[in-house]
């Protein structure tokens, strides 16, 4: 990974990332992502360049290690890379107004990832927000159960569904009640 002249990392994750978002990557079946993974080591700009530096054998699992492993937080404008993705993901603050209130602010230098966070004013109070895609409600109940363990204050969970993704009430009320049985406020909001 460490033998990659950054310049070229940068343009070979560049390039990832712009045919990933042409793919729209999220709505990919895991067969498709596979068949992607695969036509990347026979790219010229993806998987050539890179057998300059690794084996073949190990360019497919850097593709899923590097960029991939990155790519919706870089979306959401967090790690290294975040300045080479196309099409973003709303950030934190465009979140927190959908499904907190207009009124939300994220305090500056607050955003972090593993999972996305950031601290918000809301008013004279100051909350604790995740957010993540549905998909990945088990880490955020995980990550604000450790919230109210270590710190005692209590969190909201935000769960994003893209457009034309649809959720049905009955699992709305799950989410619902399963974060009600952990102490967590859990929010739905689609995010363009």
């Amino acid at each position: 990974m460490s033998d990659i002249p950054d310049l070229i990392r940068r343009q070979v994750i560049g390039e990832v990332y712009r045919q990933a978002d042409t793919l729209g990557w999220d709505s990919l079946s895991m067969v498709e992502r596979t068949a992607q993974y695969n036509l990347w080591l026979d790219d010229d700009q993806v998987g050539v360049v890179l057998t300059r530096f690794m084996p073949r054998e190990r360019t497919r699992m850097w593709l899923k290690d590097v960029p991939m492993k990155h790519y919706n937080r870089a979306r959401s404008g967090i790690g290294p890379y975040a300045d080479l993705v196309r099409t973003p993901l709303p950030s934190a603050g465009k979140i927190a107004a959908q499904a907190l209130g207009k009124e939300a602010l994220v305090i500056d230098g607050s955003v972090r990832e593993k999972p996305n966070r950031c601290r918000v004013l809301l008013g004279p109070s100051e909350v604790l927000m995740f957010w993540d895609k549905v998909r990945n409600l088990q880490n955020l109940v995980w990550a604000g159960l450790n919230t109210l363990v270590d710190d005692g204050s209590s969190p909201i969970l935000v769960l994003t569904l893209s457009q034309g993704e649809k959720l049905s009430d009955s699992e709305r009320r799950r989410h619902q009640k399963l974060c009600h049985r952990a102490g967590l406020e859990v929010r739905h909001v689609t995010v363009r």
